[in-house]
Parts: C-alpha cells; sequence; structure tokens
C-alpha cells in the first residue's frame, strides 16, 4: 500500500490549527491499518511537511530564509527544526512507533517551504531519527518515481513562479512568507489591544495565497478596532517588501524571463496585487471583482499543474499517474488516455486549517475556516477489493462563534 499526504506544515511557533497532528496521524492510521495488510504501507509526504520559511525565529535576527545557508543562517535553522520537533514530539512519536514494528515505511520529499533541507544535513539526520529512530544520513528528493504503481510524486511548486527556483535557491514566496505573512500578525498586536487581535494568527492558513489582501481587508468587518492598525500595518509591510532589493531584482529577473510583449509578467501582477490591496478604494467598492481575480489565479494555477501531468507521464511510459501538493486544495483530474492506459492527476490538498475565500452570498469576500486532512492510497497487486487507488479528502468546521 502507498500513500501520499502533503503540505503539513508543521512550525515551531505558529498555531497549527484546532487539532493536534499527533490526533490527525490516529485517526488517519487507524483507516490505513483496517487496509494495509500483512505488508508495511509506505507513507510518502509530498513535500512541506515542514515550514521552515514562516518561522518567527528569522525575525529575531539579520539572516531570512531567502539568503543564503551560511554560518549563523544555518544555525537558525537548526534551532528552527529543533523547535518543530519538540513541539510536535507526540505525532512523531505516533509515525516512528510505526516504523519501528514494521508496519510502515517513510518517504520525504521536498516543497518550496522546507526546501532549505537540502543544505542542512545534521537537520535532516535529526529529522529522520525522529520519523523512523535511525540516524543516518539521507537525501530528501524533490521528486520520485513509484513503478510499482505507475505513479510519479512532487510537491508541484514547480509550475508555480513565486514559489519555485529552477536549482532549488530561494523564492520571492520565501520573502512573501516571512516578510508579510509572518511579520503581520506581530506588527498590529503592538498597535491594538483587542481579544479578536489572535485572528491575526489565521493569515498562515489564507488560500489561495493571493486572496490574503482580501482576507486582511475583511479583518475589519469582524471588529472596527482593527481597521485602522490593519490597514495601516499592511500598507507599511507592503511598501516595504517592494522596496526590498532581494524583491526589486527578483522582479526585474521576471521581466527578463518572461519578456511579456503584451499583458503583465508575474512580478507586475504581483506588485499590481498588492499595490491595489493597500488601497482604500479596494477596501470600499471593489471586493467582488477583486475575488473574481483570485479565483481566476487560483483556476489557472490547478489547470497548470495538471498540463504539466500530462507532460511528465508523456515522456514516462512506464507511468499513468501524477500526485503533487502544494495548493493546498485536494483534487483528481481525470487526464485521458496517455499510452492507451488512463491517466490521472491528484493533488493531496492539506492536513491542516483552511480559510477559503467565497462571495457569491454578499458579493463580498468572506472566508470559510475548516480543518482539512487528504490522502491518496494505492494498493497492490491483488487487492482483496480490487482497487487499484482510493482518494480521500474530508474537513471538519468549528461551530460559527455567532452560533453560540
Amino acid at each position: 500500500m502507498l500513500i501520499f499526504a502533503s503540505d503539513i506544515h508543521l512550525t515551531d511557533a505558529l498555531h497549527g490549527g484546532s487539532v493536534p497532528k499527533a490526533l490527525i496521524f490516529e485517526r488517519f492510521w487507524t483507516r490505513i491499518e483496517a487496509a494495509r495488510g500483512h505488508r508495511p504501507a509506505i507513507l510518502c509526504f509530498v513535500g512541506d511537511l515542514f515550514d521552515l520559511v514562516r518561522s518567527p525565529r528569522w525575525l529575531d535576527g539579520r539572516f531570512r530564509p531567502y539568503h543564503e545557508m551560511e554560518g549563523n543562517a544555518e544555525a537558525a535553522l537548526d534551532r528552527i527544526v529543533d523547535g518543530i520537533l519538540e513541539r510536535e514530539k507526540d505525532f512523531f512519536d505516533a509515525i516512528r512507533r510505526r516504523v519501528e514494528e514494521g508496519s510502515l515505511e517513510v518517504v520525504y520529499l521536498l516543497g518550496n517551504h522546507d526546501r532549505l533541507l537540502a543544505e542542512a544535513p545534521g537537520a535532516r539526520r535529526r529529522i529522520w531519527k525522529a520519523l523512523t529512530g535511525r540516524e543516518e544520513d539521507v537525501v530528501f528528493e524533490r521528486e520520485r518515481a513509484f513503478p510499482e504503481h505507475g505513479v510519479l510524486a512532487y510537491h508541484g511548486n514547480v509550475v508555480d513562479p513565486v514559489n519555485d527556483h529552477p536549482e532549488g535557491g530561494p523564492t520571492i514566496g520565501d520573502a512573501i512568507g516571512i516578510e508579510l505573512i509572518t511579520r503581520f500578525p506581530r506588527m498590529v498586536k503592538e498597535l491594538v489591544d483587542t481579544p479578536n487581535a489572535d485572528l491575526l494568527d489565521d493569515i498562515d492558513d489564507v488560500r489561495p495565497i493571493y486572496a490574503v489582501p482580501a482576507w486582511v481587508r475583511s479583518l475589519g468587518l469582524v471588529d472596527r478596532r482593527l481597521l485602522k492598525p490593519v490597514s495601516a500595518t499592511w500598507r507599511r509591510l507592503v511598501e516595504e517588501f517592494l522596496s526590498r532589493s532581494f524583491v526589486r531584482e527578483w522582479m526585474r529577473e521576471r521581466r527578463s524571463v518572461e519578456q511579456k510583449r503584451f499583458g503583465f509578467d508575474t512580478g507586475q501582477k504581483l506588485r499590481l496585487l498588492l499595490e491595489l490591496s493597500t488601497k482604500k478604494v479596494v477596501a470600499r467598492g471593489s471586493d467582488q471583482r477583486m475575488t473574481k481575480i483570485y479565483k481566476t489565479f487560483q483556476h489557472g494555477f490547478d489547470g497548470k499543474m495538471a498540463t504539466r501531468a500530462v507532460r511528465e507521464l508523456g515522456r514516462l511510459r512506464r507511468l499513468r499517474y501524477v500526485v503533487n501538493g502544494h495548493s493546498h486544495f485536494a483534487s483528481m483530474v481525470p487526464l485521458g488516455r496517455i499510452h492507451g492506459r488512463e491517466a490521472a492527476y491528484f493533488n493531496t490538498g492539506t492536513w491542516r486549517t483552511v480559510h477559503q475565500i467565497g462571495n457569491l452570498a454578499q458579493g463580498r469576500p468572506s472566508f470559510l475556516p475548516y480543518d482539512a486532512m487528504s490522502y491518496l492510497v494505492f494498493f497492490p497487486d491483488g487487492d482483496e477489493l480490487g482497487r487499484d487507488y482510493e482518494w480521500w479528502t474530508g474537513a471538519m468546521v468549528p461551530r460559527d462563534p455567532a452560533e453560540l
């Protein structure tokens, strides 16, 4: 049995959802144990098991996750990894117990939020020991084929120019994660004292990421005391972000790489969205239009992932399925027949809270928070039910505080 899950985003400080990860794993394992048979199951994390980009620890020094890993920067990364291992000890204990008893094997693929592990052998050893009980030099790959099941797995950020670097280097997504997403709650809480300020911590869970500006503005509707400090802080952060040398250089590179004669390149689109998000006119009257823009971005992104899957399967004749993570939205897309066989693309979703944008009821953006758990299972030959694969996705939605 081959299982895929992704985007669990374990952190050392940010909140991680209303259900502890260890309890989520136990719920998951109950289902796997009932179906795995006599052979061990293989669990492949398809990227972003760790979130090393959005740790507030980066803000305590001058190094950032988009800087080169050397000296004190690597020491900061080690502290973040150790903090996660300690905070999520019960989660790792639950996995390691199954590995040590012989019922589970683990495969770790890198995503964009844990890409720094490629440059940190010591951190990889400690993570591998926490997952398996074995302390050994291990390489975390970016993709892996599983010929027995006809599957190619990789994180999916390779189609996202904001979160991909062709050589695994720093991305503008790293800068967005630490300079906008992580700094925002801390700075607003310094300006306003209200219980609703804790809502700011949910910024890390907003999906799609392009909807963060709309979510920021929506906080003012929840608590009017947040309106001015939220607006002022977001405007300041965006201005500082766009002025950073790393950001300016990235935008110059996107212009050079994409060479758009008509329309906007990725850097221009990002700048436009961020600048619009700071304008008062957007907060007053253009929410519905902006929400449609965010949805267009998301649908286009999903389509790119499926399109790349077709290309990958076209060159790999033995495989018929592609498994990605990255978007946090679980999906299954039939691709048609490739090399004479039915093919499909899957996104493994996430095991964390998602604040998903919607606007049909009132036109203005609103966000539904839910705890998600999605995974994909491929079965070996001879399965008693004749199964090839099962795709599972679920959500736990907490009761609306307005109903209490």
